[in-house]
């Protein structure tokens, strides 16, 4: 799995698609983003108030932080597929009428 999660968007990309203005108040708020690639990845932090800026945190297993993430993905693209399927579905609705005239 390829993750990118960006805190200040609220974005979380998992596997090329994304969702954002996702509630990631679980990260922690030093965190800037999180890289993952497959197996390993990193953490990069926000700037000191110095403006110095801590080195890259890398990483060989997804904290927990991360999983809230993933899952309030999980919750973005369940609720888009419900959506898309009531959408479908709407548009596939005849009215009694249109039912009457294509009977007959």
């Amino acid at each position: 799995m390829k993750l990118t999660i960006i805190k200040a968007d609220g974005a979380v990309y998992k596997d090329g698609y994304s969702y954002s203005g996702l509630d990631l108040s679980a990260v922690p708020s030093n965190v800037h983003a999180l890289q993952w690639y497959e197996t390993e990845g990193e953490v990069e932090f926000i700037s000191n108030p110095d403006r110095t800026k801590p080195q890259n945190e890398l990483i060989s297993e997804l904290p927990a932080w991360a999983t809230t993430a993933i899952s309030k993905w999980d919750e973005a693209k369940a609720a888009k597929e419900s959506a898309d399927e009531q959408a479908r579905i709407a548009a596939l609705a005849l009215t009694q009428d249109e039912v009457k005239a294509l009977v007959g």
